[in-house]
């Protein structure tokens, strides 16, 4: 062993010598000057390349060091455990009892460079309005606002408008849900063929009408039924700005339980779908239904060249207190933006719906009267009891002076004088009579206002664009740009309470084997992404290009749009019914590890029997444990789990509550969360069956209650998968009446009132519990984690699905596992939630000590997630890809490793997705053109360094593309928007392109 040890000394130090010697040798041949001009000629692409060259060797260098000690370490470590095998066989029991793997010597390094861990601690711009102070300041009571209930009374001078007339832009819209009550084809064959079909013909008959579309998973379907002449019809509108598409996602996505992958994916493919058939470019965000916004999607927008944005649903208090300081516009920027690259213009509606009633002003009662569709005879009318009247010669002037005054007052609210009023509905327009009962009327009424100089006012239909263009015009700027004096704000508008104490929490949880099952999809279509680019890349290369079956790729489609529909605001949200089913099953498997590192970890595979052997593709046998599925209870004793490495133990105890809903007329439902008070303890009468499985991969626990089988498993592998504690829960609730089943950590961590979730997987939002606020108003969406944390450690609930999660006290953290509620909450679903099915909630517990010299930096407003962080939340998210594979009839499949990196990425890069493009001649056939989709990851490096298991290093953001993939040629790489609609100049194919902390950038690769 002795003679081991100096063995890899020696080599570490010849190694070292030859990089060094070849480092000066290339540092002479590029300072010395003769040298310098004998090779003026050389090329600068050259230049680059030797550039690059240096600089990976002086990363080598830089890690030479570590892993030198790392290889001590380990053989240091195998001395002093006497892990010597009897039999020569892996793995095996040391003399201590533990257990000796083949891969426990493996040397890996952390060599993150310095630059990247002071974006964390950085300062940050301060902005105007942080929502965090909002929620400190607000007393969240909700006094009587007389006809604006949740308001205020507004009131104005007549001759506010003298000097600048008021400008009003009537935007008609249908929300058409692609799934709610009824499913997205009968939605499509009812409602949505009429809506667009009736567009066509009424749009055309007068040119100063106006409309504007949101979702294309409806409007590709209709266009795919019209016939060429309503296609060209329905181009020529949008062409001539009759009606423009708004956002152009595939649906309007949800923003609380959604991760960043899908939403940009259902993005993508809703504008790349756009650019095929129409050539069109969205600019106008449009978002009025989704229960509450996150700051990601004013990025992700602001990423794809949006300029502008409107949200809808916001918390009445907070409505009411931008109303009250005209901040109901601002530039919306990332709490993490170190300037201002991340702003964003966005518009808030200010009242309590996007329904008519609620858009023409304060009064519902009045604008109701101005919703044409309500007539008398009609089938829907106005509750406050005074019907709309048809607008005519004898009464127009009374009509237009009271609609005026309800636009008046509503512009107090804003800052500039340009008004936005939405007109429309769900699922408006469908008939042709609504058509006309609308644009007529309000014809007659902007004929008559703009006919009267007096009044200064300028009336008209508009999309949302020109809404916008005409603000940006009133105070010169450009498009997107910030008006002078408008506010910043940072942060995001969750949760969203909509009348008293009805918050909207419940569907952070609702239907969770839905968003277990939507992100254990969305990782396999990435992995399909992935797998199918580069197999059409290596095809290309080979000259196999016709002979491979490039007819896959329209399965790739449908999977996207399938994936792309669940993201809906009520799907994903377990607010609409979707029945999935997926079945595996086979002898021989491929494993596809999706992330962009090396990957040491276990696999599970069901066998049916005892006798099992593993073997790689060269013959070589590779460590297996066998555990069984128990299928009775049995009682044992439970053994308990400490952290090795940590002198300072900190108490966790896991606890199992339940809340009931309350007994009033109002009761929790799909959306609402309506606790009957704090929760209770979880009891059975029988203890729990307890049953403890060790081997050499892994040891775990598995407690059995009657609604729930939780298995706790302490992974026994070098690297992330061993640094967590692996928790599954299935539950199973289906005998239960209005009960939450809950999950609580209990902790003496001193985290106060403070804890932090993430938003869609993307960044870290810090969260205040607020005792002035209602149980289930401190509830927020967890898509990915969640931790508390004091100056000592912190203590991360990885998840992989979106649940709803809070911490009620110090050192707590809890999470709603499940929730059968037996009735309906009374927003418009018409029914409970009495679906549950059998769920598997799978997390990770990851406890972090701080570094000795680094004491807590997170400010009020940001914090980031460390390194292993990360890496847990990719292992948890991207598990191995088993794929079958079909046994030829002489036995086993020639099977063989595909590595397609030339090198694992710098460890704060993410590669998110490798998106093949479609075909502009053919959508279900792919281009020779691939998307690269990266995002800079930002991390708190203030913990201690742990063997993550393979190679960390980072390069300050800078990545040679050209240098990724092994066997293939990169013949065109082009920076891209987010969705690929704008491009900029391509680059030279060597060069290195550099991400700040947190970007997400897209490039145009044509590899070959």
């Amino acid at each position: 062993m002795k003679l081991r040890k100096q063995v890899t000394v020696c080599g570490g130090a010849i190694f070292c010598v030859a990089v060094f010697s070849l480092y000066l040798m290339l540092d002479r041949v590029q300072h010395d000057p003769a040298r310098r001009q004998n090779g003026g000629n050389f090329p600068r692409s050259q230049i680059s390349v030797l550039q690059n060259r240096i600089e990976q060797l002086e990363q080598l260098l830089e890690e030479n060091h570590q892993i030198i000690s790392h290889i001590k370490d380990s053989v240091m470590e195998l001395t002093d455990t006497g892990a010597v095998s009897p039999s020569g066989h892996l793995p095996f029991r040391s003399a201590n009892g533990s257990w000796v793997l083949p891969f426990d010597g493996r040397p890996t390094f952390l060599a993150v460079k310095p630059q990247d861990c002071q974006f964390a601690v950085g300062s940050r711009t301060q902005t105007d309005v942080q929502m965090l102070d909002v929620y400190s300041l607000l007393k969240f009571d909700n006094p009587d606002g007389g006809v604006w209930k949740q308001g205020f009374d507004i009131t104005y001078e007549p001759d506010e408008w003298d000097n600048e007339p008021l400008q009003v832009f009537v935007v008609p819209h249908s929300h058409n849900d692609p799934g709610w009550i009824k499913t997205f084809d009968k939605y499509f064959t009812d409602q949505t063929q009429h809506i667009l079909n009736n567009m066509v013909v009424k749009l055309a008959e007068d040119p100063r009408r106006k409309f504007i579309w949101s979702e294309i998973s409806f409007f590709s379907k209709w266009w795919e039924t019209a016939d060429v002449y309503k296609q060209e019809a329905m181009r020529k509108l949008i062409l001539g700005g009759q009606l423009e598409i708004v956002t152009g996602g595939w649906v309007m996505t949800d923003e609380a339980n959604v991760h960043y992958f899908a939403m940009i994916d259902q993005l993508i493919e809703g504008h790349q779908w756009l650019e095929r058939n129409l050539g069109v470019t969205p600019r106008s965000g449009w978002a009025v239904d989704p229960f509450g916004h996150s700051a990601t999607m004013a990025y992700l927008l602001k990423r794809a060249n949006l300029t502008s944005m409107l949200i809808q649903r916001v918390h009445y208090s907070i409505k009411k207190h931008f109303a009250s300081t005209r901040s109901l516009e601002f530039m919306w920027r990332q709490a993490w933006d170190t300037g201002s690259s991340t702003d964003m213009f966005c518009h808030m509606m200010p009242f309590y719906s996007y329904d008519v009633p609620h858009t023409c002003g304060p009064d519902p009662k009045i604008c109701c009267q101005f919703d044409f569709k309500r007539l008398p005879g009609g089938r829907i009318n106005c509750p406050w009891k005074v019907p709309p009247k048809s607008v005519v010669e004898a009464n127009v002037a009374e009509r237009a002076q009271l609609l005026l005054d309800q636009y008046r007052k509503k512009s107090k609210l804003y800052r500039s004088k340009v008004l936005l009023v939405p007109l429309g509905d769900d699922f408006r327009y469908d008939k042709a009579l609504e058509w006309d009962q609308q644009y007529i009327n309000y014809q007659k009424l902007f004929d008559y206002m703009n006919s009267q100089p007096e009044l200064h006012v300028q009336a008209q239909f508009g999309t949302l664009s020109d809404y916008f263009d005409a603000l940006y015009k009133a105070y010169g700027v450009p498009q997107g740009s910030r008006p002078s004096d408008f506010p910043v704000l940072s942060g995001d508008f969750f949760a969203y309470a909509d009348r008293e104490d009805h918050y909207w929490t419940g569907y952070f949880t609702s239907r969770p084997f839905y968003k277990s099952l939507d992100r254990v999809i969305e990782s396999h279509l990435r992995g399909a992404e992935i797998l199918y680019s580069l197999a059409v890349a290596n095809a290309r290369h080979a000259g196999m290009e016709g002979r491979y079956p490039v007819t896959d790729y329209a399965l790739l489609v449908d999977a996207r749009r399938s994936v792309g529909l669940f993201q809906h605001h009520d799907a994903i949200t377990g607010t609409a019914k979707e029945n999935v089913v997926i079945d595996y099953g086979t002898k021989y498997l491929v494993l596809f590890n999706p992330i962009e590192q090396e990957r040491l970890c276990a696999v599970t595979v069901l066998v049916n029997t005892v006798r099992v052997r593993v073997l790689t593709e060269d013959g070589q046998t590779l460590p297996v444990q066998l555990s069984a599925q128990w299928s009775s209870a049995t009682q044992m004793s439970a053994e308990s789990i400490k952290r090795k490495d940590d002198p300072e133990e900190v108490k966790v105890q896991m606890q199992f509550i339940i809340y009931g809903t309350r007994l009033s007329k109002d009761k929790s439902g799909a959306y609402l969360f309506l606790p009957d008070g704090k929760a209770k303890p979880y009891n059975q009468k029988e203890p729990p069956a307890v049953r403890v499985v060790e081997g050499p991969l892994f040891s775990e626990v598995v407690a059995q209650y009657q609604h729930f089988e939780q298995t706790v498993r302490i992974h026994n592998v070098p690297g992330v998968d061993g640094l967590s504690v692996d928790i599954t829960t299935l539950v199973d609730i289906r005998d239960q009446t209005n009960k939450e089943l809950a999950m609580r950590l209990v902790t003496n961590i001193q985290s106060g009132d403070v804890f932090y979730t993430d938003l869609n997987g993307f960044q870290i939002q810090p969260r205040r519990f607020y005792q002035k606020l209602p149980l289930q108003a401190n509830f927020y969406p967890m898509p990915s984690q969640a931790y508390i944390q004091d100056s000592h450690h912190r203590l991360t609930l990885h998840t992989a699905q979106s649940l709803g999660v809070s911490s009620l006290e110090s050192g707590q953290l809890e999470v709603i596992m499940d929730r059968r509620l037996m009735q309906d909450d009374n927003r418009g679903l018409g029914q409970g939630l009495k679906d549950n099915k059998k769920t598997v909630n799978r997390f990770r517990l990851l406890l972090e000590r701080r570094s000795i010299n680094n004491k807590m930096m997170d400010s009020a407003t940001t914090s980031f997630p460390s390194v292993v962080s990360h890496a847990t939340s990719a292992l948890l998210n991207h598990q191995v890809l088993a794929l079958p594979v079909l046994p030829k009839r002489r036995g086993v499949p020639p099977l063989q490793t595909f590595a397609p990196l030339k090198s694992a990425l710098p460890c704060d890069v993410h590669l998110l997705n490798l998106r093949t493009i479609q075909s502009q001649k053919d959508p279900q056939s792919p281009s020779p053109y691939t998307a690269l989709i990266l995002h800079r990851l930002a991390m708190d490096c203030g913990f201690e360094g742990q063997n993550l298991g393979f190679n960390c290093t980072t390069t300050q953001g800078r990545l040679g593309v050209w240098s990724l993939f092994k066997n293939l040629d990169l013949q065109l790489l082009q920076p891209m928007s987010l969705t690929l609609m704008h491009s900029s100049m391509p680059l030279a194919n060597d060069s290195t392109i550099s991400l700040d902390p947190m970007e997400i950038s897209a490039f145009k690769l044509k590899l070959r």
